[in-house]
Formats: C-alpha cells, structure tokens, sequence
C-alpha cells in the first residue's frame, strides 16, 4: 500500500515526513537545525537583570519548524561559578494544546554535567507517541548573582551558501592548478629550448676546437718543416763558409775575379803556366 502524503485533496500530512524532507536539505543531517537569516530578529538573545530574553525569529530542530513571534523571558536559576544551556524544548505529540516547542534553562557545574534528551522525532511513531528532541541554542556562565559570557550557539541555515562556498573555492582551487600547470608546461618548455641552445653552442665550440686543432697541427707541420729547411740550409751554409774560411786562409786575403764577377773559388788545374809548352795545329805553312 502506498499512502498519498502532499496532494491536493488528500488529508494525509504527516510532520514526521515534512521533518524528514527538510533534513535531506542539510549536508549534515543529523544536524537539520537552525535560524533563518532576516527574518525577525533571528533569535536575538540579551539579558535582563538575572532574566535571558530571546527575540522573535523562525528556526528548525530536526526538521521542526518554529516560530517566536513575541519575546520570551526565561529564569535560570542563580549558583555562582555555575553554567547553563537555553534549549529549544520540541515535543511531537501534543494532541490538545499547541505546545509543541518551548524554552528551557538547564544548570550545573559544567556543561557536560547537563543531561539533555535528544530522542528521535524522525521516527514513523512520532506522531502518535511524544518524542522529545533538546537542542541547545544558547549557553551563559553566573558569575555571583549575574548571567554573563551568552553565547549564541545555533547557526543559521544557510547550507546552500556552504554548498556554493565549497564549489566557489574547489572552482578557484582548479583554475589555480590549471594555471600552475601551464605556468610549469612554459617553463618546462623554455627549459628546453635553453637546453637545445646549450647543445648547439657546445656543438660549435667543439667544431671550433676541432678546427683549432687542425689549423694548430698544420702550424706545427709547417713550423718543423721550416726548421728542417733552416737546419738543411744552415748546414750546407756552414760547410760553404767552412770552405770559404779555408780559401782565405790559404790565399792570404788574394782577390779573384772573372771579369768584374767575384769568385769565390778558383781551380787552378786548368791553368797554364809558364813552364807549360803550348802546341798549336793548323793552318797553312
């Protein structure tokens, strides 16, 4: 059987069905409470004398919705050094009265000391059977006679601004990554082609060493050459001189010419001297 709920025509609501909708819009749903933002004073709380007042405002306990139309005045009893919770009190079954949520101050030595009843409202009985959920909303300390350090505990329902917070910032945290990623690619690219510069560069100091070694051997060939062209020529100089000396030497310093042509050596076998007879041939007598 399937009983129709949210139809038109159809008396068949159901507040533990409504409850249990509203707490799928949590992202926590064990926590489907709080106020909502701009609508009365959002349970503004102050304290009055040894009273805490708490403004009007509309919020929701596990899915309950709530409203306080008017301010109420709540009376914690007065122990110094103590401290205390103000609950927002629901209960589900209130078949003859209205009375469904209330206010309620709890004190004790410390807040875990505080006892609160927190059954479960979601549960299909609890529109027949009086399931009671406690939800802190604010809490105080006494200090001697006064009621001081309220602080406001329930927060505003406001999950699809969370919701829109967490994509805003995963969005942002992509664009981020995406732009350090190509930030890397560039530089890894430019790295690169620093590399490939780096590569050709040696390349051509290493031809231009290799073409330094060459033109260095061929200066080296060419210079031993030389040297042994010096050394030949020196040698044969010195053997020309050598002879000259000897020719000098033994002719006392004499001049010999050919005409204006000086000779440095003169064979003498070929000359004829006077003691020589000379024939001569030919000729008619």
């Amino acid at each position: 059987m399937i009983k129709p709920v949210t139809y038109q025509g159809v008396f068949n609501f159901a507040a533990n069905l409504y409850a249990l909708e509203v707490k799928s819009r949590f992202i926590d749903q064990s926590k489907a409470n709080g106020y909502y933002k701009g609508y009365g004073t959002e349970l503004a709380a102050t304290v009055v004398g040894q009273q805490i007042k708490i403004d009007t405002g509309a919020f929701v306990v596990q899915g309950r919705m709530n409203e306080v139309t008017s301010p109420e005045m709540l009376s914690p009893q007065i122990f110094d050094g103590f401290v205390g919770y103000v609950c927002a009190r629901v209960e589900t079954y209130h078949p003859s009265d209205d009375d469904n949520c209330t206010f309620v101050v709890y004190v004790n030595r410390t807040f875990d000391a505080i006892n609160l009843r927190q059954d479960d409202i979601y549960a299909a009985d609890a529109d027949n059977v009086n399931k009671v959920y406690e939800l802190p909303i604010y809490s105080f300390e006494i200090s001697g006679t006064n009621i001081v350090k309220l602080n406001k505990l329930i927060g505003a329902v406001d999950d699809y601004a969370k919701i829109k917070a967490i994509v805003d910032n995963a969005l942002a945290t992509a664009q981020t990554a995406m732009t350090t990623a190509n930030g890397a690619v560039t530089t890894a690219n430019a790295a690169n082609t620093k590399a490939d510069n780096a590569v050709t560069t040696a390349n051509a100091a290493n031809t231009k060493a290799d073409n330094a070694v060459t033109t260095a051997n061929a200066a080296n060939t060419t210079a031993n050459t030389a040297a042994a062209t010096v050394a030949e020529q020196h040698e044969q100089m010195t053997a020309e001189i050598d002879e000259l000396s000897k020719a000098i030497a033994e002719g006392q310093g004499s001049i010999i010419k050919d005409g204006e042509k000086m000779l440095a050596v003169y064979n003498i076998e070929n000359v004829v001297e006077t003691v020589d007879e000379i024939i001569i041939t030919g000729g008619d007598v």
